[in-house]
């Protein structure tokens, strides 16, 4: 932990305004990532603290005359580049020195100087997943490590995960690139060469969409409170599957249909037609009980059902811009069955409950006593969301 403070704190001096000295006694060594389809650019900083200068100029300054030269930085630059490790999906990847920068001695006495490194990598054909990771050795006994990667400008391209050893002189970098390279489907055809989905990884594609399928509805709180909702109503789990399969089967339609770029709304018409379809079934349940079952309820939850399927629609777009056809299928089916596992997570445990409450009751006039209350109650603070939901939506439409 105090390892980690004193990093941050050093990188808080290191990206200031050098209006005083840094008196630093560590060698801090950041390094930033930047992943694009067909390269990986490393770019480091490298600020050596007061205390540590004598052992890294004796490093750099091989002859003592107390002047760096073009061929000492060259030198340098290659030694340092050997205590380096890049691989790209398990295989070693050949960094090349693209450019580098010394600042004045007088500077790096002072601690304020920045060497500056800019790496490059080749990024290998194929893959749908891919793994970056990297290691920093060199001068250990005397170095802060920090590492970080950089938001990727191509919208192929996703971070899936980040990690650290306590030094930071470890990095993992987890990311999907859709369309990477010539193994990979082929963004101006729009098609996929023969046997790319078994080479590549469609398991990998499927696993990636169908997490952000169950991500998108965990943390939707406006498709979480419908479903709740339709819920508190259901008495028995034939109601339930019905009226959630009348849910289902309408986000489906339109979230496929809109992922296939065939029915379009703007998002200023989606979001408060969904605000409006919690605070209309929240309302149904509290004020008009038996048409929270029976046709007129499944025809709620389909109507209301087809926005919530456009409002889906817009995480799956996002992951799936500039994606090929044919690997786009195979998307839509991974997160329409991630948003129906979210569901789930949601709706079965709330039903569970729901019906032990009302079980444990010894007479049907408490149970149903018992069941009404939870729906009016619940319906109550949900319909208040709702409306917040829904003031949120007009507000920003003006």
């Amino acid at each position: 932990m105090k390892t980690r403070v004193a990093a941050a704190l050093l990188l808080l001096m290191w990206v200031a305004t050098p209006a005083f000295a840094h008196r630093l006694d560590e060698y801090l060594q950041a390094t930033t990532f930047a992943v694009s389809r067909d390269h990986v650019a490393v770019q480091m900083r490298l600020t050596p603290g007061v205390a540590v200068l004598e052992k890294v100029l004796a490093a750099i300054d091989t002859n003592g005359d107390g002047v760096i030269s073009e061929a000492e930085q060259r030198s340098y630059v290659e030694r340092f580049r050997d205590d380096l490790s890049l691989t790209l999906d398990d295989h070693r990847a050949a960094l090349r020195m693209v450019s580098f920068t010394f600042p004045k001695l007088e500077a790096m006495k002072e601690g304020l100087g920045d060497i500056q490194l800019n790496l490059q990598a080749d990024v290998p054909a194929g893959g749908f997943k891919r793994k970056l990771t990297f290691e920093n050795h060199h001068q250990s006994a005397i170095s802060v490590y920090l590492m970080n990667c950089l938001v990727p400008g191509d919208p192929t391209i996703r971070v899936i995960a980040q990690d650290r050893n306590y030094e930071q002189s470890f990095y993992q970098l987890d990311y999907t690139q859709a369309g990477a390279g010539s193994n990979g489907p082929s963004i101006a055809s729009g098609t996929s060469p023969p046997g790319w989905m078994e080479r590549t990884g469609g398991q990998s594609l499927f696993k990636a969409f169908f997490y952000a399928g169950v991500h998108h509805i965990l943390t939707g709180y406006d498709h979480l409170l419908f479903v709740s909702a339709l819920v508190l109503a259901a008495t028995t789990l034939w109601e339930l599957v019905k009226v959630v399969s009348a849910f289902t089967v309408a986000h489906t339609i339109t979230l496929t249909l809109a992922a296939l770029n065939l029915v379009h709304l703007p998002g200023r018409v989606v979001e408060p037609f969904i605000a409006a379809s919690i605070v209309f079934i929240a309302m149904q349940n509290v004020f008009w009980p038996r048409r929270a079952r029976g046709w007129s309820r499944l025809g709620a939850a389909f109507f209301f059902g087809l926005f919530h399927g456009l409002g889906f629609a817009g995480g799956l777009l996002e992951a799936m811009q500039q994606m090929q056809s044919g690997t786009m299928l195979l998307a839509i089916l991974a997160f329409s069955i991630g948003v129906e596992v979210g569901h789930q997570m949601v709706v079965l445990p709330l039903f569970a409950m729901l019906k032990t409450a009302r079980d444990t009751r010894p007479d049907a006039v408490m149970r149903t006593r018992v069941s009404m209350g939870f729906q009016r109650i619940g319906s109550a603070g949900i319909s208040v969301v709702g409306v917040y939901y829904l003031c949120l939506a007009f507000a920003g439409r003006s």
